[in-house]
């Protein structure tokens, strides 16, 4: 379920700006924005994604994400291919070339990752999944002989933390169509004491992704109230948009409505817009 909110803690699937409270993100939001992120139990290291989804097709043959290393020490980034997706069907692997597999990002920097799709002539039509893992260590200067013992009965941490694993997908969409979604109007839920209503959404294409920008507009003033990304994974061809009570301005009598783009960031003019009711 897709679910406008502030945005907290920019997530793999979907979340949300409200435009009154974090006006800053709208650009960065469009621009490309932190995706996945992990910290340190003691607030010493935090590593980041500029994201976690790229789209490649027949127009868009290459793609980065930036590996972010906002600590205050160097951070060694190892990005792996998903053993798990390693040959499952579609299996993209080996239509990627990546770079680099291992890269050393000082404190406050980043390194991107490049990706590049490369399909046989013979490919049949379809969209392939690629799949890695990104993990990244502390790398602190090394101890003098000795000072790791002392440090030790200090009770100092010497340990060399490693971050969860941030995954990154990378979708290649070989002579297809671009995915799109279709919208039904909102549906209100005045007995839900969670969210105010929802759209719900269908993919036109089963069984490949769905990414597109969504907004969620006032119909009379064509007031944008909130705007993000929306993913639907291969295997999802189904979800709700939803709106949280409390997080999106609500206008009594007023009448919202959901425009969709089939890619992101949404250029020019929706692909497609569905009001309430």
């Amino acid at each position: 379920m897709c679910i406008f909110t502030v945005v907290r803690r920019l997530g793999p699937i979907c979340r949300w700006t409200s435009l009154a409270l974090v006006l800053p993100l709208v650009t960065l939001l469009v621009a490309g924005v932190l995706r996945g992120q992990a910290y340190g139990g003691d607030g010493a290291f935090r590593v980041t994604l500029s994201d976690d989804v790229i789209v490649l097709d027949e127009h868009t043959r290459s793609g980065s994400i930036d590996l972010v290393n906002l600590g205050a020490d160097p951070m060694e980034f190892t990005l792996k291919v998903d053993d798990e997706a390693k040959g499952a069907a579609p299996d993209g692997t080996p239509l990627i070339r990546w770079t680099p597999t291992r890269s050393l990002v000082p404190a406050n920097r980043s390194v991107a990752m490049r990706v590049a799709a490369r399909p046989p002539a013979n490919l049949p039509p379809g969209e392939y999944v690629f799949r890695v893992g990104v993990t990244a260590s502390v790398q602190r200067p090394k101890m003098a002989p000795g000072e790791e013992e002392k440090a030790a009965e200090k009770g100092i941490a010497v340990t060399i933390p490693v971050v969860p694993i941030l995954p990154v997908t990378v979708y290649v969409r070989h002579k297809i169509e671009t995915p799109m979604i279709d919208v039904k109007p909102l549906i209100l839920t005045p007995e839900d004491k969670k969210i105010a209503g929802y759209f719900p959404v269908t993919k036109r294409m089963p069984g490949v992704s769905f990414v597109g920008q969504i907004q969620l507009v006032e119909q009379s003033s064509g007031k944008v109230v909130s705007r993000g990304r929306l993913v639907l994974a291969p295997a999802k061809n189904s979800s709700q948009v939803s709106m949280p009570r409390g997080e999106t301005p609500m206008i009594k009598g007023a009448r919202y409505c959901l425009r969709v783009w089939d890619h992101f960031p949404g250029e020019g003019d929706p692909k497609l817009e569905v009001c309430g009711q």
